[in-house]
């Protein structure tokens, strides 16, 4: 008779435990289209993975209510997102916070309003820029001021790279991070120099830079001649970039000469560390 006891008492447990294994095992976006979410907030943590929850400003605390977070990390006050599964009050559960947005917002940059194009790239004429760091951050994306030559240049894909660079700004070590571009796309500044140009965005794939750090960025194409090229836009009239220098090599990035008579303009994006 005991054994039998102990026998129904579990299977009583498992119906109970059921419902709430079925939430669980579906994902949160199938549920939200089934059910009706509404705010709440934690009133007790029950120490088993459960809370008990004042649910739409209800005075009293919905017992044993559970999660669909893996990890749960609420305290008593915290405000949660209820879902009444399937719109039924006697179904309800706990779901996941919602992370906030992280904020993409430009750190260094280089304007150039007043520029010339300069700085050719095709073949091995590679070309470039170094920036200094202001604090610690993710680098996302960049723009760089950008051209064609000529209407009949078609420098194809334009290849971005990020290194680290020493304290004479030359590129060093291997290759942070990458993106590209099509060149063919962008306006031709040969007839109006002034105008015709682009701040061109280029994705990377994110990468974590270091602050107060020397950095270069790098363009080149594969192949073409000089009319056949990109131009990088570089500021002729104003105060330079204080914190890098144009850069450029002949050799296809084997090495460097770091000039300060011009400087590209360029802006970085990226997400505070």
């Amino acid at each position: 008779m005991k054994k039998l006891l102990i026998i129904l008492l579990i299977i009583g447990g498992l119906i109970m435990l059921r419902p709430i294994n079925e939430i669980i095992r579906n994902t949160v976006g199938n549920i939200i289209h089934r059910g009706f979410v509404v705010t709440g907030e934690v009133a007790v943590d029950n120490g088993d993975g459960s809370y008990d929850v004042f649910i739409a400003e209800e005075a009293k605390a919905y017992p044993k209510v559970y999660t669909l977070a893996r990890n749960p990390d609420l305290v008593v006050g915290d405000k949660v997102r209820i879902l009444y599964k399937n719109g039924c009050k006697e179904l309800p559960i706990i779901l996941p916070p919602v992370k906030p947005t992280e904020l993409i917002k430009l750190f260094e940059s280089y304007f150039a309003p007043d520029a010339q194009l300069f700085n050719y790239s095709y073949g091995d004429i590679w070309r470039g820029q170094t920036f200094l760091t202001e604090s610690a951050h993710t680098i996302n994306y960049i723009e760089l001021l950008l051209a064609r030559r000529y209407s009949n240049s078609v420098p194809g894909t334009i290849y971005i790279e990020i290194k680290e660079a020493n304290e004479n700004d030359i590129p060093i070590n291997d290759i942070l991070t990458s993106g590209e571009t099509n060149g063919d796309t962008l306006p031709y500044a040969i007839d109006n120099p002034d105008v015709n140009r682009e701040w061109r965005k280029v994705d990377l794939t994110e990468y974590n830079l270091k602050a107060n750090t020397k950095y270069a960025i790098i363009l080149h194409i594969i192949g073409g001649t000089s009319i056949h090229s990109a131009g990088i836009w570089a500021k002729m009239n104003g105060e330079p970039y204080p914190d890098g220098k144009l850069l450029y090599s002949t050799n296809g990035g084997s090495s460097w000469l770091a000039q300060s008579l011009r400087d590209c303009g360029f802006k970085i994006y990226g997400k505070a560390l």
